[in-house]
């Protein structure tokens, strides 16, 4: 199971409507990126954010195991943050210098880059793309008035988190491939590992042309255009009472972080 991909099910989460999901997951980022949050709000944030991947039942280990794939950029962050932060030096040698300072700021933002990751995986993981694109769609409607092409721009945002994981198992795909020709992904020279990694991004890209012209012929086929019409959706959205609630708690936890 790729970390993000959707994954069905009947649990609270699910049922919420995707407006609410999508102000949540907009909170939550807001409040990981407000300027000088202490490490004791991340740290309520992403506890806050555990639960509720506790309630949607998609696993929490699942989501967890997935930050496998990022931990090399939450390495280098840290590093970066503790050796080049000045402040008060707690260990040095040389001219490298390690402060207190540099080690809050990079334990601040891991906290904010997993916050960021496990949000944005959770929405995506309990809402299906058409749902993300219906409830943008809605969010966005104001901006019609401005002639702002809010169908169009849902559109694309369906189309790029529908092929997210499928260009993820296409590049899985030819990886296998690659290896399975003498392909050295994790060891060689430097040009070698370039070398590799350019004949893994050659055939994907090539791959993914194929896919979106495959789809805007589909698209056209059944007389989909962008010419301004209003196509309506099989499904109307309906805020039910589980998303007052919800709401109300997502508007406690942006009061807490903020105030």
């Amino acid at each position: 199971m790729i970390t993000g991909q959707y994954i069905m099910g009947d649990s609270i989460i699910h049922c919420l409507d995707p407006r609410t999901k999508l102000i949540g997951c907009l909170v939550v980022i807001v409040v990981a990126v407000w300027p000088r949050q202490t490490i004791t709000i991340l740290l309520f944030n992403l506890a806050f954010i555990i639960i509720v991947i506790y309630f949607a039942e998609v696993g929490v280990g699942r989501v967890l195991r997935g930050l496998r794939s990022l931990k090399l950029i939450f390495l280098l962050t840290f590093i970066c943050q503790v050796f080049l932060t000045r402040g008060d030096p707690l260990w040095s040698w040389g001219s490298i210098v390690i402060t207190r300072q540099g080690i809050d700021l990079g334990i601040n933002t891991f906290l904010r880059l997993l916050i960021l990751f496990l949000s944005a995986s959770l929405l995506t993981m309990t809402t299906s793309t058409l749902k993300i694109s219906a409830g943008l769609e809605s969010l966005l409607s104001p901006l019609k008035y401005l002639r702002f092409p809010v169908q169009q721009f849902a559109m694309i945002i369906n189309i790029a988190l529908r092929f997210i994981p499928t260009i993820t198992e296409e590049a899985e795909h030819i990886v296998r491939a690659q290896k399975s020709r003498g392909a050295q992904f994790d060891s060689g020279s430097l040009s070698i590992r370039l070398r590799t990694v350019m004949a893994l991004l050659i055939p994907l890209l090539a791959a993914s042309l194929q896919r979106a012209t495959d789809l805007a012929w589909a698209m056209e086929s059944r007389c989909y255009t962008s010419d301004g019409q209003i196509y309506s959706r099989v499904y109307k959205l309906h805020f039910a009472q589980r998303d007052l609630i919800a709401m109300g708690v997502i508007s406690i936890v942006l009061l807490l972080a903020i105030l």
